[in-house]
């Protein structure tokens, strides 16, 4: 691979965090950048390293491609989705190869209108279990609130339990911002924790034909 250094492109002339949100912007995926499956272990996890190509952006010369690696390697976005009421796929959008213990970054979508916590719950624990260095957790989170008072209520309370403890057993964790109508007990437990917690209403994702 052949690289073209270009230090006097006016790219470099701005400041870094500025370059930073270029890229940012470039690098937001869209709907067809998530490849799912039925078998998220076996694909994402147990078998050889998942990978797809770098952005383009990154070949264009040396200093860019430097810019760009720890942003490229050092984030992954996870999407559960449901076909019909039994199917669930989870998908990954990434660059790169996929490695879990590099992430400083991780986004969670959750585009349901129910949590539909057994067809995904079991798997994000695994895939948290690997990130060991994560500063950083997203969750977009779309699914209504569940009432607290009936069976499915405390059922749903339990796997929130669930949930919350893989989340607070991060042990780099800084920062969890959530997007979204998410229960408050969720930001209680984790002010507690002594995270930085930031809440947005508006959604960070959007399904495909909905408008910005």
């Amino acid at each position: 691979m052949s690289f073209n250094i270009q230090d006097n492109s006016r790219l470099f002339s701005l400041p870094s965090e500025v370059r930073d949100c270029i890229y940012s912007f470039y690098l937001f995926p869209s709907h067809d950048d998530f490849v799912e499956t039925l078998r998220p272990h076996q694909r994402f996890l147990n078998s050889e390293a998942y990978s797809q190509p770098l952005p383009a952006l990154m070949h264009t010369c040396k200093r860019v491609y430097q810019d760009m690696s720890p942003l490229v390697h050092g984030q992954a976005i996870m999407r559960v989705e449901m076909h019909g009421s039994l199917e669930r796929r989870i998908g990954f959008a990434v660059y790169g190869t996929l490695r879990f213990e590099r992430l400083r970054k991780f986004c969670l979508l959750v585009p349901l209108e129910h949590p539909n916590w057994n067809r995904w719950l079991y798997f994000f624990a695994d895939v948290l279990s690997h990130c060991t260095n994560l500063r950083t957790l997203v969750i977009d989170w779309s699914p209504r609130p569940v009432p607290s008072h009936n069976w499915a209520g405390r059922v749903n309370q339990k796997k929130e339990d669930e949930f919350l403890q893989a989340v607070l057993a991060l042990e780099a964790l800084h920062t969890v911002k959530i997007h979204g109508n998410a229960p408050y007990r969720w930001v209680a437990q984790l002010h507690g924790s002594k995270r930085r917690v930031i809440q947005d209403p508006c959604r960070w994702w959007r399904e495909p034909g909905l408008d910005f």
